[in-house]
């Protein structure tokens, strides 16, 4: 036993040991030396069936130990044969298992066809079979985690031979026990982990039948073999579909009150939702899963989803879960919509009554959002049904909605975004007026608000602006800063009461809550986005801007104002009228940073 051990330790020991350049050369030949004597031991006592199990397990452990030390194929082949053979035995079964497992992963051992052929012939022998028969019958998940790990590990290891042998009668029957190990018996998410074992197996030979050529079938372009090949690898994944919308079910009570407790918790807020719709909603996860790989020219099965056989008539008393899951399937297809936007109406339809309901509006504002986003070019003759949802909607979706007024004329935009804006400092007002009786509940309010008018500014921000070259963002600032933009705009009507209303918002916020960071910062980014922007609508003009932004940190020195005013120099800086004002808000600024740093030091000094 103690002999077992000490070769078990010293390959992990000298893998792992800081060993001089000079020594290291020495005892590597002194192992390979006794690489012979260390067989003839190991091979001794797994053949010796009376020195018992424990010994043979440890045995076992030790030849893993040398194959991970990068021990030859050719010489330790008769022992891994010998493994092989062990698979039969229950004692013995994990510990042959854990050193096959490691053979597999040997590079230099792959490219032995005998190696191979060897293991497959064991892993679809008669004994294996019925073992596996057992173990699905019994649903024993020890011996199946370990049935898949072995029969995965060929199918990564060998996965190039798999596809192309996937027609053959062994081929077939492993990927069938792969199958069967897939549709596990339980839920893998929360009482049993066996299911998920073969899944990425699952994706390295969908790939690999698509870089060889074997999927698509062609018919007769293509060799009858590999014909076969691909028409078996369609029929197989097909039932690997249904397998993973089986397996994507919430559990039944029975399962579910058997779960742990943890587990429970986490999903409790579903389970309390009927479970008739369980198979439609699983269905509808794995459209959700895909939908990624899903072309956006796809002719026929999406158009038949947001048609009159499923969209269409999605009942509107669906359970919370399944109208959460179809919410996600629709924002996934966002990619799909831009090219078909005949059926943005439907699908808007559908979505924004849900922003008005508490459980689904988080997935609704996040579906808007990607739908907006994506097709926002095809969302301009919605504009104003968009408009009339203003008072459910979340950050994210203001934003979005910004983002379809963005793509607009600026003549045509200019209504809509003042509309928008309209209603946001409405919010702003009532924000003010509850601080006065409710601070607390005024102040949460405010913020809020402060976070719809940034995401205005968002919004209205042109996708490409990310792109720009330095040098035309600069122009643009330039432009801007020069201020034709807002000399454009101020004869609109309306236009001059919405930039009077947030300059004198902007200075009451200030004033009330000058002292409270979190607003300040709130603050100091609308005033960022807004100047990003470019909109006059959404920027105090620049004399208002340095003013505040001096004042409010001569008051209190929070760092965000310092970060506004890098902004403000970058984008102002260009016009040489600026400079003054630019270096005096400077000077205030350092000013007050040097004082405050000073004060700061004497204190820790005292």
């Amino acid at each position: 036993m103690t002999i077992l051990e000490f070769l078990t330790l010293v390959p992990e020991e000298i893998a792992n040991a800081e060993i001089t350049s000079t020594r290291k050369p020495q005892i590597t030949q002194e192992l390979k030396d006794s690489i012979s004597l260390v067989l003839a031991t190991l091979s001794s006592a797994l053949i010796d069936d009376r020195i018992g199990y424990t010994s043979q397990q440890r045995s076992l452990h030790a030849l893993q130990s040398w194959i991970q030390y990068g021990i030859e194929l050719e010489i330790i082949y008769p022992l891994l044969h010998q493994c092989m053979l062990f698979l039969g035995n229950e004692q013995l079964f994990s510990s042959a298992t854990d050193v096959l497992l490691e053979a597999m992963q040997q590079p230099s051992y792959l490219k032995y066809e005998t190696f191979r052929n060897d293991l497959l012939n064991c892993l679809t022998s008669d004994g294996m079979k019925a073992k596996f028969i057992q173990c699905i019958e019994d649903g024993n998940d020890d011996e199946g985690a370990l049935i898949a790990k072995l029969v995965t590990g060929f199918g990564e290891a060998f996965t190039d031979f798999v596809a192309a042998q996937l027609a053959d009668v062994k081929v077939k029957l492993l990927l069938d026990m792969m199958m069967q190990l897939t549709d596990f018996p339980g839920s893998f998410p929360g009482d049993q982990e066996v299911s998920d074992i073969p899944l990425n197996f699952w994706y390295m030979l969908q790939e690999t039948l698509f870089d060889e050529g074997i999927v698509p079938v062609r018919g007769e372009q293509q060799r009858t073999w590999i014909r076969q090949c691909g028409e078996t690898g369609l029929l197989l994944y097909r039932r690997l579909v249904i397998v993973l919308k089986k397996k994507s079910m919430f559990p039944d009570d029975c399962t579910w009150n058997s779960w742990q407790k943890d587990i429970i918790v986490l999903l409790n807020r579903w389970h309390m939702e009927p479970s008739v719709s369980r198979e439609l909603e699983a269905a509808l996860f794995t459209l959700k899963s895909i939908s990624e790989e899903i072309p956006s020219n796809e002719p026929e099965s999406i158009r038949r989803f947001f048609g009159p056989e499923i969209l269409e008539r999605f009942p509107r008393d669906a359970d919370i879960r399944l109208q959460y899951t179809m919410i996600l399937v629709i924002g996934s297809l966002a990619e799909w919509l831009k090219v078909h936007p005949d059926y943005l109406p439907a699908v808007m339809n559908y979505l924004v009554p849900c922003l008005s309901i508490p459980r689904l509006s988080l997935p609704a504002a996040s579906s808007f959002s990607d739908i907006c986003d994506t097709c926002r070019e095809s969302l301009t003759s919605e504009l104003d049904n968009l408009m009339h949802v203003y008072n459910s909607m979340a950050n994210s979706v203001v934003e979005s909605v910004a983002g379809v007024i963005q793509v607009l004329p600026p003549e045509a935009a200019i209504s809509p975004l003042m509309a928008l804006i309209g209603d946001i400092l409405q919010g702003v007002g009532k924000a003010l007026s509850t601080a006065n009786q409710n601070p607390e509940a005024g102040r949460r309010y405010i913020l809020v608000q402060l976070n719809y008018l940034s995401a205005c500014c968002r919004g209205i921000q042109s996708p490409n602006d990310d792109y720009q070259s330095l040098s035309a963002r600069n122009n643009m600032y330039d432009f801007f800063a020069s201020g034709h933009l807002a000399a454009i705009y101020i004869n609109v009507d309306g236009v001059r009461e919405i930039i009077s209303a947030i300059r004198e918002f902007t200075q009451r916020i200030v004033t009330y809550w000058q002292a409270d960071e979190e607003v300040m910062k709130a603050v100091s980014v609308f005033i960022e986005s807004g100047i990003r922007s470019t909109s006059p609508l959404l920027t105090l003009q620049f004399d208002e801007l340095t003013t505040l932004v001096t004042t409010c940190y001569s008051v209190a020195p929070f760092a965000c104002w310092l970060h506004t005013s890098a902004l403000i120099m970058t984008v102002y800086g260009g016009a040489q009228d600026n400079h003054i004002r630019l270096r005096d808000m400077l000077g205030a600024l350092t000013e007050k940073t040097l004082s405050f740093i000073s004060r700061t030091e004497g204190k820790r000094t005292g």
